[in-house]
């Protein structure tokens, strides 16, 4: 049994919820009691589930989710996590642009790569990103 949790960034320009681990029923239904607490200190940013590092999304779980968040809220998600998300969907899931990293950063991250490995970060894992 994969150990799955979810963690709240409260960032300055959105309230982003990180999925760890299996997106199932269980865990969702933690993100929504975390979320219920979260949205007094939202003050109108959009809410991002960031689903990059799940290790699988269940489609009633994601299903559940879109119809919870509501329709301002964007999801990030991998190649391996669409074909259950945008079944019945009335979103269009879109690529997400590469960032330009400078050589000095790409070089920086290299090393921290070689020191940290399982880095996320689009510059030491550049897989295809899609923002729903």
């Amino acid at each position: 049994m994969e150990d799955s949790r979810f963690y709240l960034h409260d960032e300055p320009g959105a309230l982003r919820l990180e999925v760890r681990g299996r997106l199932d029923e269980a865990l969702l239904a933690q993100m929504l009691a975390g979320l219920a607490t979260a949205r007094s200190m939202q003050n109108g940013r959009p809410l991002v589930f960031d689903l990059r590092q799940a290790a699988a999304v269940e489609p009633e779980a994601s299903r559940r989710l879109f119809s919870v968040a509501g329709p301002e809220a964007r999801f990030l998600a991998r190649d391996e996590h669409l074909p259950g998300m945008t079944d019945g969907q009335a979103r269009q899931a879109r690529l997400v642009a590469e960032s330009r990293f400078s050589a000095m950063r790409r070089a920086w991250c290299l090393l921290l790569r070689l020191l940290r490995p399982g880095c996320a970060c689009s510059t030491c894992q550049p897989e295809r990103l899609w923002i729903l």
